[in-house]
């Protein structure tokens, strides 16, 4: 679905990236919905080590790849850099809903964490990559390959 190819060479299992948005989309609800708001932190963190670090030592993608094993789903690769920018999206997501529970801004808060969790839900559960699509576009206006 990527209109620029090969974005890069690198591939990771779309499998691993649906388990985790649906993890996400989980952790969300009950940020949104619960009194347990440091959830949030949770998801921070794992979208910062899946953006910026290495994604092995995510808390998500260990679940994710025990829970490939236990089904036995084979692997579904795809390009990795569209969903390294989704990560980062997630993460800048995860950041302003941080600030948004540190300023006591519940309807920003919502807001934010619906569409959020939208996003991630898309993922998760029909494939679309809402920051991927997205991703092609970025690239053109910054003239980065």
């Amino acid at each position: 679905m990527n209109a620029m190819c090969p974005v890069s060479f690198e591939k990771i299992d779309e499998n691993v990236a649906r388990i985790n948005a649906a993890q996400a989309v989980v952790l969300l609800l009950f940020f949104l919905f619960s009194p347990w708001k440091w959830l949030i932190l949770i998801v921070a963190a794992d979208f910062c080590v899946r953006s910026f670090w290495q994604p092995k030592y995510s808390l998500f993608v260990m679940i994710s790849r025990q829970i490939i094993a236990l089904l036995k789903l084979k692997p579904v690769l795809v390009d990795a850099a569209p969903k390294i920018f989704a990560a980062r999206i997630g993460f800048l997501f995860s950041c302003l809903l941080t600030v948004c529970w540190l300023l006591h801004l519940g309807t920003a808060a919502l807001i934010i964490g619906l569409m959020f969790a939208g996003c991630a839900f898309l993922e998760a559960a029909f494939r679309f990559c809402v920051a991927c699509t997205m991703y092609p576009l970025v690239c053109t206006m910054t003239g980065s390959h």
